[in-house]
Protein backbone atom coordinates (compact mmCIF):
# COMPACT_ATOMS: atom_id res chain seq x y z
CA UNK A 1 0.00 0.00 0.00
CA UNK A 2 1.17 3.55 -0.66
CA UNK A 3 1.56 6.09 2.06
CA UNK A 4 -0.37 9.24 2.79
CA UNK A 5 1.53 12.35 3.69
CA UNK A 6 -0.87 14.83 5.22
CA UNK A 7 0.05 18.47 5.14
CA UNK A 8 -2.72 20.85 6.20
CA UNK A 9 -5.28 20.72 3.42
CA UNK A 10 -3.46 18.15 1.28
CA UNK A 11 -3.00 14.39 1.12
CA UNK A 12 -0.32 12.82 -1.09
CA UNK A 13 -0.26 9.11 -1.77
CA UNK A 14 2.81 7.44 -3.22
CA UNK A 15 2.82 4.35 -5.37
CA UNK A 16 2.66 1.06 -3.47
CA UNK A 17 5.81 -0.98 -2.95
CA UNK A 18 4.33 -3.77 -5.06
CA UNK A 19 4.00 -1.54 -8.11
CA UNK A 20 7.40 0.07 -7.54
CA UNK A 21 9.02 -3.38 -7.47
CA UNK A 22 7.31 -4.43 -10.71
CA UNK A 23 8.37 -1.17 -12.40
CA UNK A 24 11.95 -1.64 -11.15
CA UNK A 25 12.19 -5.11 -12.68
CA UNK A 26 10.62 -4.01 -15.97
CA UNK A 27 12.83 -0.92 -16.02
CA UNK A 28 16.02 -2.93 -15.51
CA UNK A 29 15.03 -5.40 -18.22
CA UNK A 30 14.08 -2.63 -20.64
CA UNK A 31 17.35 -0.79 -19.95
CA UNK A 32 19.35 -3.96 -20.59
CA UNK A 33 17.50 -4.70 -23.85
CA UNK A 34 17.91 -1.12 -25.10
CA UNK A 35 21.59 -1.03 -24.17
CA UNK A 36 22.34 -4.40 -25.76
CA UNK A 37 20.30 -3.78 -28.91
CA UNK A 38 21.67 -0.28 -29.59
CA UNK A 39 25.12 -0.64 -28.08
CA UNK A 40 24.54 2.75 -26.45
CA UNK A 41 24.77 2.83 -22.64
CA UNK A 42 23.13 6.29 -22.51
CA UNK A 43 19.98 4.84 -24.13
CA UNK A 44 19.72 2.21 -21.40
CA UNK A 45 20.25 4.85 -18.70
CA UNK A 46 17.56 7.04 -20.29
CA UNK A 47 15.13 4.08 -20.30
CA UNK A 48 15.91 3.38 -16.64
CA UNK A 49 15.26 7.04 -15.75
CA UNK A 50 11.81 6.80 -17.34
CA UNK A 51 10.94 3.87 -15.09
CA UNK A 52 12.40 5.56 -11.99
CA UNK A 53 10.19 8.59 -12.72
CA UNK A 54 7.13 6.36 -13.07
CA UNK A 55 7.92 4.70 -9.74
CA UNK A 56 7.92 8.05 -7.96
CA UNK A 57 4.42 8.92 -9.20
CA UNK A 58 2.02 10.32 -6.58
CA UNK A 59 -1.66 11.18 -6.35
CA UNK A 60 -2.55 14.44 -4.62
CA UNK A 61 -5.81 15.58 -3.03
CA UNK A 62 -5.77 19.26 -2.11
CA UNK A 63 -8.67 21.21 -0.61
CA UNK A 64 -8.95 24.99 -0.71
CA UNK A 65 -11.74 27.55 -0.65
CA UNK A 66 -13.04 26.60 -4.11
CA UNK A 67 -13.05 22.82 -4.07
CA UNK A 68 -11.09 19.60 -4.21
CA UNK A 69 -8.11 19.57 -6.57
CA UNK A 70 -6.92 16.15 -7.75
CA UNK A 71 -3.62 15.51 -9.50
CA UNK A 72 -1.71 12.37 -10.49
CA UNK A 73 1.85 12.14 -11.77
CA UNK A 74 2.11 15.92 -11.67
CA UNK A 75 0.46 16.04 -15.11
CA UNK A 76 -3.20 15.07 -14.98
CA UNK A 77 -5.59 17.05 -12.83
CA UNK A 78 -9.16 18.10 -12.23
CA UNK A 79 -11.08 20.21 -9.72
CA UNK A 80 -14.41 19.33 -8.13
CA UNK A 81 -16.30 22.28 -6.63
CA UNK A 82 -17.71 21.63 -3.16
CA UNK A 83 -21.15 22.76 -4.35
CA UNK A 84 -21.15 19.93 -6.93
CA UNK A 85 -20.20 17.12 -4.53
CA UNK A 86 -23.05 14.70 -3.90
CA UNK A 87 -21.12 12.07 -1.95
CA UNK A 88 -17.57 11.18 -0.91
CA UNK A 89 -16.74 7.64 0.26
CA UNK A 90 -13.85 5.17 0.38
CA UNK A 91 -13.52 3.44 -3.00
CA UNK A 92 -12.13 0.10 -4.20
CA UNK A 93 -8.49 -1.00 -4.48
CA UNK A 94 -7.13 -0.22 -7.95
CA UNK A 95 -4.17 -0.38 -10.28
CA UNK A 96 -2.23 2.46 -11.90
CA UNK A 97 -2.89 5.36 -14.23
CA UNK A 98 -5.22 8.04 -15.41
CA UNK A 99 -8.14 6.20 -16.89
CA UNK A 100 -11.77 6.30 -17.89
CA UNK A 101 -13.67 3.85 -15.69
CA UNK A 102 -16.83 1.85 -16.31
CA UNK A 103 -19.93 3.87 -15.54
CA UNK A 104 -18.40 7.16 -16.67
CA UNK A 105 -15.88 7.80 -13.91
CA UNK A 106 -12.29 8.96 -14.18
CA UNK A 107 -9.44 7.47 -12.15
CA UNK A 108 -6.40 9.39 -10.86
CA UNK A 109 -4.55 6.34 -9.63
CA UNK A 110 -1.18 5.18 -8.29
CA UNK A 111 -2.49 1.83 -7.01
CA UNK A 112 -4.04 0.72 -3.74
CA UNK A 113 -7.00 2.18 -1.81
CA UNK A 114 -9.04 5.01 -3.29
CA UNK A 115 -11.46 7.77 -2.48
CA UNK A 116 -14.64 8.07 -4.60
CA UNK A 117 -16.10 11.53 -5.15
CA UNK A 118 -19.53 11.73 -6.82
CA UNK A 119 -20.47 15.12 -8.20
CA UNK A 120 -23.60 15.98 -10.21
CA UNK A 121 -23.66 13.06 -12.64
CA UNK A 122 -19.89 12.43 -12.72
CA UNK A 123 -17.51 10.69 -10.39
CA UNK A 124 -13.79 10.30 -9.82
CA UNK A 125 -11.56 7.85 -8.02
CA UNK A 126 -8.29 9.09 -6.59
CA UNK A 127 -5.66 7.01 -4.83
CA UNK A 128 -5.61 7.66 -1.10
CA UNK A 129 -3.74 5.41 1.35
CA UNK A 130 -6.21 6.42 4.09
CA UNK A 131 -9.60 6.94 2.43
CA UNK A 132 -11.31 7.72 5.75
CA UNK A 133 -8.89 10.63 6.28
CA UNK A 134 -9.67 11.81 2.73
CA UNK A 135 -13.42 11.70 3.38
CA UNK A 136 -12.94 13.63 6.63
CA UNK A 137 -10.70 16.24 4.97
CA UNK A 138 -13.12 16.93 2.11
CA UNK A 139 -16.18 17.03 4.35
CA UNK A 140 -14.49 19.34 6.86
CA UNK A 141 -12.94 21.76 4.33
CA UNK A 142 -16.04 21.89 2.18
CA UNK A 143 -18.46 22.18 5.08
CA UNK A 144 -20.28 19.14 3.67
CA UNK A 145 -22.83 17.23 5.71
CA UNK A 146 -22.96 14.17 3.48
Amino acid sequence: MGRDEKSGDELRTGMSVKYRAVLAVIGLLAAAVVTLSTGQAWAGVAMLLVFVSLGRMTARIRCDGTGVHLKVAGLFSTTVAYADIVDVTPGPETGLGLRVLRGGGTGYLVGGPTLRIRANGAWVLVSCADPDAGVELIRARGGLAL
